[in-house]
């Protein structure tokens, strides 16, 4: 796992955007901490009214709105944790349109549930989706794992 970033140039590049949008949101108002929704839905964050209402970008932009510095913080982990990996596997382009399809697909899903009642965003439904990629990727070379390395 572990591996140089020239070697994950994808996952380098999606943490410096994440990183970014959020010392940019900071300078125009959200809180290190947690913040009001406000500067969140300015960005781009997931909202039932404002995304059902025609901004449809919003279920790609709230990929990279994060509330906090700890909801930031463990989505980058979770991100450099298995996408260097995942990236790998799957190659770059591969790797690319699985996270953002799924990014959007779970933005969809959280919009679906939660329709109205909150303002949704971060990464982690485009991250779930690479474990799940992992666990298929070794499901599916299953036979491939020596027998040693089982337990």
């Amino acid at each position: 796992m572990r591996s140089n970033p020239k070697r994950a140039p994808v996952i380098s590049c999606l943490l410096a955007i994440n990183l970014t949008v959020f010392a940019v949101m900071m300078l125009y108002g959200a809180g290190l901490w947690h913040s009001s929704t406000g500067v969140q839905l300015a960005w781009g964050a997931n909202f039932g009214p404002a995304t059902q209402d025609g901004q449809w970008w919003r279920l790609f932009t709230a990929m990279f709105v994060h509330f906090g510095i700890v909801h930031l913080a463990l989505n980058m982990w979770a991100l450099w944790d298995v996408g260097r990996l995942v990236e790998r596997l799957y190659g770059r382009p591969r790797f690319v349109v699985l996270y953002l399809v799924s990014g959007v697909v779970g933005n969809l899903l959280s919009l679906a549930i939660q329709g109205n009642r909150a303002v949704s965003g971060g990464a982690s439904g485009a991250i779930f989706s690479l474990y799940g990629a992992l666990l298929i990727f070794l499901w599916r070379e299953r036979r491939q794992v020596d027998r040693s390395e089982e337990h």
